[in-house]
């Protein structure tokens, strides 16, 4: 091979969360909320596996996102983007954007908003997602297309969030009517609809949890969790989880720096104390 097909030569993307399961691992990721695809960088650098670029809960645009995902290239990460609601062309853009999976809110509570993202996660005759030479998940154009096709549509991950109780008795005929490849329960929402507000821990929520897992395993789905705690991880690894999650980039950052002030103040409270 020459310099200048050394150059233009495109290498197919791994997906490092699926690779980590091919090795019997359990990937780590965090969600990102800032705009500053520094975030993604020192989240690659300090670990983590993937990123969880959030849309949903964010002010986060496609050109934010597509900074996001070039940062997590960059460390040889990968890049989740979560989805406000169903939108193919927002799934399309994502994709072509180069994110690895598209993670979807209150996954089976709109059965049709539910069966349409998964059918738009993957190329015809797989799905119906919208397909284009020239974008940067397929190298601009310098990607043979029919082995892009073949490799996304393997390697993508459709990640349903599970986050109202009313679907948790139909789940069985949600993952039949709308194929995906993991689901992820949301403690947060969970509580909210159990009218548990902020106890993600409470014991009923831990029960719809179970229950969510149970199903997820007899449809043969991998399962992920989000943790509010790194205390956490050792119990739902023990049960069964194939991802973690934890917290998000704006909660790291507060719960550091809150942490920081109470040490630092007592140290001053200290010294006074000395001095009197």
């Amino acid at each position: 091979m020459d310099r200048d097909q050394q150059r233009n030569a495109y290498q197919l993307k791994v997906n490092r969360i699926r690779n980590s399961w091919a090795n019997d691992e359990i990937p780590i990721g965090t969600f990102i909320f800032s705009r500053d695809a520094a975030v993604v960088e020192t989240v690659g650098r300090a670990g983590f596996d993937f990123a969880l670029i959030d849309m949903e809960h964010t002010s986060l645009e496609l050109r934010d996102v597509e900074g996001h995902l070039r940062a997590a290239a960059a460390v040889d990460i990968a890049a989740l983007v979560r989805v406000p609601n169903f939108d193919g062309g927002v799934i399309g853009r994502v994709l072509d954007s180069g994110a690895d999976g598209i993670v979807f809110p209150h996954f089976g509570r709109d059965i049709e908003a539910s069966r349409l993202f998964a059918e738009n996660l993957r190329f015809a005759p797989n799905g119906k997602r919208p397909s284009c030479t020239g974008v940067r998940s397929a190298g601009y154009g310098l990607a043979p297309f029919a082995e892009y096709v073949q490799h996304a549509d393997a390697s993508v991950l459709g990640i349903g969030l599970i986050e109202d109780i009313e679907v948790i008795p139909h789940l069985e005929a949600i993952f039949a009517a709308s194929p995906i490849d993991a689901i992820m329960p949301g403690p947060g929402d969970l509580a909210t609809a159990l009218g548990l507000h902020g106890q993600p821990t409470h014991a009923r929520v831990r029960a719809a949890i179970d229950e969510i897992m149970r199903a997820a395993r007899r449809a043969g789905l991998r399962c992920g969790m989000y943790l509010n705690s790194v205390d956490e991880a050792h119990e739902w690894v023990n049960s069964g989880a194939d991802f973690l999650i934890y917290l998000m980039d704006s909660k790291v950052l507060s719960e550091a720096y809150a942490a920081a002030s109470r040490s630092l103040h007592q140290s001053i409270d200290r010294r006074i104390g000395d001095d009197v």
